[in-house]
């Protein structure tokens, strides 16, 4: 008899896909309260002096605000969208002109900007020039000399600095980039560059 059943069972295999995504079809959804319903919620939770259910209900409240805030904006945005390739076209068809004529030659680019709470809009000619040639190794962008901290110190080294050391020992006495930029300075000053 129990083989019988473990065969009938066999045969009646349930497709479990189709009943979940049938009881979901049948399913009611689930209907947000609205911001008034909220608030009458959190008022009845205040008079009756349960905080636990007036976090709970602000919490759902500030949720509810900001989704709708959210979508507001979300609006606002796709109509920016849908009315910037009017605005990209009107300038485009204003400025081809000037370029066509060839008075912006020397110009690799417009920058035009319109904030509308300002009285005149900007328009910038740009052109971009090729970054200098960067002396040296160090990233710092300070002043590059032709002379190195090395031969400022084989002319001076055997100076006083302070304290009673040379300044080249002064130097080798730590490796902190400030200890040494300022004994480079003061070298730089013996000699007369700075």
């Amino acid at each position: 008899m129990h083989l019988q059943d473990a065969e009938a069972q066999e045969t009646e295999a349930v497709d479990t896909d189709a009943v979940v995504a049938q009881a979901e079809a049948n399913a009611e959804p689930v209907k947000e309260p609205t911001e008034a319903e909220l608030m009458a919620e959190l008022e009845a939770a205040m008079k009756t002096k349960d905080f636990k259910q007036v976090a709970a209900v602000s919490r759902k409240l500030d949720t509810a605000v900001k989704a709708q805030e959210k979508a507001v904006l979300e609006n606002k945005r796709l109509l920016l969208d849908s009315i910037g390739e009017d605005v990209k076209a009107a300038i485009s068809k204003a400025v081809k002109p000037l370029v066509d004529s060839g008075k912006l030659d020397v110009a690799d680019g417009i920058w035009y900007s319109y904030d509308f709470g300002e009285q005149a809009p900007v328009v910038r000619l740009m052109k971009t020039a090729p970054r200098a040639a960067r002396a040296g190794t160090g990233g710092g962008g300070g002043k590059k000399f032709d002379i190195g901290t090395d031969e400022l110190l084989v002319k001076h080294g055997t100076k006083e600095y302070k304290d009673g050391l040379t300044f080249q020992q002064a130097y080798e006495s730590s490796t902190d980039k400030n200890w040494r930029y300022a004994i480079r300075q003061k070298l730089l000053k013996l000699e007369g560059i700075i």
